[in-house]
């Protein structure tokens, strides 16, 4: 059984036919390193993520080109196109994943909830993309995507347009209102300042 930091990763007995992408693409220059590995209350960043996904699904994928992120016991996948950002971590995602249906999260929002996740992916049913809005703010690394993405993902980083806006206007999209929750779930950590606010 897979371990965090010498813990062992309890299995949910009850989990979802959903994949899960984690997008860590690397070091961060505000940060000056990897900051899915960064401490969180003296956690890496993303176990906090882990932790939750986990509890959904156990078919985990995560994206980095480093490979320190195999010591979590899930697997890791280099981007399949490389220095494209985001975007083209989804891509890969979506292409290794076995599942329909893949839960999206970027490595720096440790706060997301399970019912944040299950509310998003109640709301998937009809769209290639749900994605939440708080605060007047979409959040595109938030979200539920489909593999019927994946050619015109694919397109969209062949002709060097690495924005996530630009490809999710060629898709079906749902942005539901996440009014509802806590913005502390939708913060993204991208400076020491910000880590150290955070714990």
């Amino acid at each position: 059984m897979p371990t965090i930091f010498g813990q062992r990763i309890k299995k949910s007995s009850f989990l979802m036919n959903i994949g899960a992408i984690i997008l860590a693409g690397g070091k961060s220059s505000r940060m000056g390193q990897d900051k899915g590995l960064m401490l969180l209350n003296n956690k890496p960043m993303i176990v906090h993520l882990l932790n939750t996904v986990k509890t959904i699904t156990n078919d985990i994928i995560i994206v980095s080109n480093n490979a320190e992120y195999a010591q979590f016991g899930f697997d890791v996948k280099e981007d399949l196109i490389k220095n494209a950002g985001p975007l083209a971590g989804i891509f890969t995602g979506l292409t290794f994943s076995k599942h329909n249906k893949n839960i999206v999260l970027s490595c720096d929002v440790p706060f997301v909830s399970q019912k944040l996740l299950h509310f998003l992916i109640e709301n998937s049913v009809n769209a290639d993309v749900t994605i939440p809005i708080n605060a007047e703010k979409t959040h595109q690394v938030i979200g539920v995507y489909d593999k019927s993405c994946i050619n015109t993902f694919k397109d969209e980083l062949q002709h060097n347009q690495r924005k996530i806006k630009s490809a999710l206007n060629k898709v079906t999209l749902n942005v539901v209102d996440a009014n509802a929750f806590s913005s502390k779930e939708f913060l993204n950590i991208n400076t020491p300042i910000e880590l150290n606010e955070a714990q």
